[in-house]
């Protein structure tokens, strides 16, 4: 499917500079590390598949009748980034790296994936948004409110599967939407989204399926696509399973696949989900606040996007789309809030609800069209806010703050009612106060020449890749790819010239797609 055909015509040039802003930004600020157990194992996956096999270290894995590894994640991210991956590989088999800076180097560069999911993902939401009637400017402004001021930043710069889902999740959404709005090829987008999402995780199938309820309003025949989608994924599990295991019905998640793991009260988890101080969606994305305002504009109709279809096809579509978006969320909060590990540890901030975010933010663009002085101002606020949490946890590696705190190594099972009981519901604790606490130390030092030297005595840790001492020393980091290679050795003039070299680039492009979204705007 061309490009045009996924973000639509005449948003395409506007869509694609967003998307290479983007994806400047969230390189450089990247942390070029895949450091978390279910990363590392989702990377030995890709290089596992890359080899012909499935079978990977033993880490966060399951042990198969035959003796070997495997992971409990579904692969679909794993197969998406074997480009990638090779290309690692391949780099890495003609420099002069010791094998212990080999793996490293090799994750340095995979872990650049998820920059470019999350890239396209915010031109595919810009795109969405104008072809369901919402203004140049404002798409523009929510596109890059969820890019930059929700934990949808922080998940660019790992290996976790949640952007992926994301973006699966929004072209559902966004081709059943535009698909009632008489779009011929959006079926097929909202096929490619079902695949993709219910490849990276079979748990979001519920979520998928809410996103595709814009198909109850139209023919039978139109649902084929989506259900091709569907099929598709749900056989690349089965051969999945049976390549790991020798049995279809086997994922890998063993209890935590059964109505055994539901065992947190519902009150508890939803409260955890959105509101605690430690995990709660609404301070970690404050602009999620105007969605009750967006919500009101979709079903008004609020929105003079000029598009392919009659104002009536849109204004159906869009009030599907409210719909869809609401039983997507109810769905999540249902499925993750009665899971006894709801907080999704270690994480920042909601990890079971980034997939959710753009959907989210589908109402706040229309919450920001068309606004008046007052609206604009609490906007602003929100998203000054969200970047402000959003900021500590690009700067310091989640991890870090956990160790510092103790919160990592675990002291309680992940399923003791008690486990992290402070970070996630005490405001005295929250994570986003820790994370700032520690970026300014660690920043002062910086500035005062204090930075971590590495190299310290003793085996690398076999999933850290470094050393108990250097893991220590690492506390004091920023957690950026030309800071740790500053920590390793290399000049620091060179590399701080290439990151605001690459920082100027991006915000270069992002003014010419702001040039471009506002001759949107002004166009009849």
């Amino acid at each position: 499917m061309s490009a045009p055909a996924v973000l639509g015509n005449p948003r395409t040039g506007t869509a694609w500079r967003l998307a290479l802003a983007a994806l400047l930004l969230y390189a450089v600020s990247g942390g070029g590390r895949i450091a978390g157990s279910d990363e590392v194992t989702m990377f030995e996956v890709s290089r596992a598949l890359l080899h012909g096999h499935v079978a990977v270290p033993e880490g966060a894995t399951l042990q198969g009748a035959d003796g070997r590894f495997y992971s409990k994640n579904a692969a679909g991210q794993a197969v998406l980034a074997l480009p990638l991956t090779a290309l690692a590989e391949g780099v890495t088999a003609v420099a002069p790296f010791t094998p212990e800076k080999r793996i490293l180097v090799e994750r340095a560069l995979v872990s650049l994936f998820n920059a470019g999911v999350c890239a396209l993902l915010l031109a595919v939401f810009y795109g969405t948004a104008r072809a369901l009637g919402v203004g140049a400017t404002a798409a523009l402004g929510a596109a890059l409110m969820l890019g930059f001021t929700t934990p949808l930043w922080v998940y660019a710069k790992s290996f976790m599967a949640e952007p992926l889902e994301a973006l699966g999740l929004l072209l559902a959404l966004g081709g059943a939407a535009r698909a009632v709005a008489g779009e011929k090829n959006a079926p097929r987008l909202a096929a490619l989204g079902v695949l993709i999402a219910v490849s990276s995780k079979l748990s979001v199938l519920p979520l998928a399926l809410a996103c595709l309820l814009p198909f109850l309003a139209l023919k039978p025949a139109t649902w084929r696509w989506p259900a091709l989608g569907l099929a598709l994924a749900m056989l690349g599990h089965g051969v999945y399973d049976l390549a790991r295991f020798g049995n279809l019905f086997e994922t890998g998640y063993g209890a935590q696949a059964t109505p055994a793991a539901y065992s947190t009260p519902l009150r508890v988890g939803v409260y955890g989900l959105l509101l605690s101080s430690g995990k709660g969606v609404m301070w970690f994305a404050p602009a999620l606040w105007l969605v009750p305002f967006g919500v009101a504009a979709m079903r008004r109709g609020v929105g003079p996007g000029p598009g392919p279809a009659g104002e009536v096809a849109r204004l159906r579509a869009r009030r599907l789309a409210a719909s869809a978006i609401g039983m997507a969320w109810a769905a999540a909060l249902v499925l993750y809030g009665r899971f006894q590990h709801w907080a999704g540890d270690g994480s920042f901030g909601p990890r079971y609800l980034v997939p959710l975010l753009p959907l989210g933010f589908v109402p706040v663009a229309f919450a920001c069209d068309r606004m008046r002085d007052a609206r604009r101002a609490a906007a602003l606020g929100l998203a000054a806010a969200g970047l402000l949490v959003t900021l500590g946890g690009v700067a310091i590696y989640y991890g870090a703050q956990m160790r510092e705190v103790g919160d990592y190594p675990y002291r309680l099972a992940l399923d003791d009612p008690h486990f992290m009981e402070a970070s996630h519901f005490n405001p005295r604790y929250t994570p986003v106060v820790g994370h700032w606490r520690m970026l300014v130390r660690n920043l002062g030092e910086h500035l005062r020449g204090e930075w971590p030297r590495l190299g310290g005595a003793g085996a690398p840790d076999a999933r850290l890749g470094v050393s108990a001492e250097d893991q220590h020393r690492l506390l004091h980091a920023l957690d950026f790819w030309w800071a740790y290679a500053l920590y390793e050795g290399v000049p620091a003039i060179p590399l701080l010239l290439a990151a605001l070299g690459i920082k100027l680039a991006a915000l270069w492009v992002l003014w010419l797609a702001a040039r471009a979204a506002g001759r949107e705007a002004r166009a009849p």
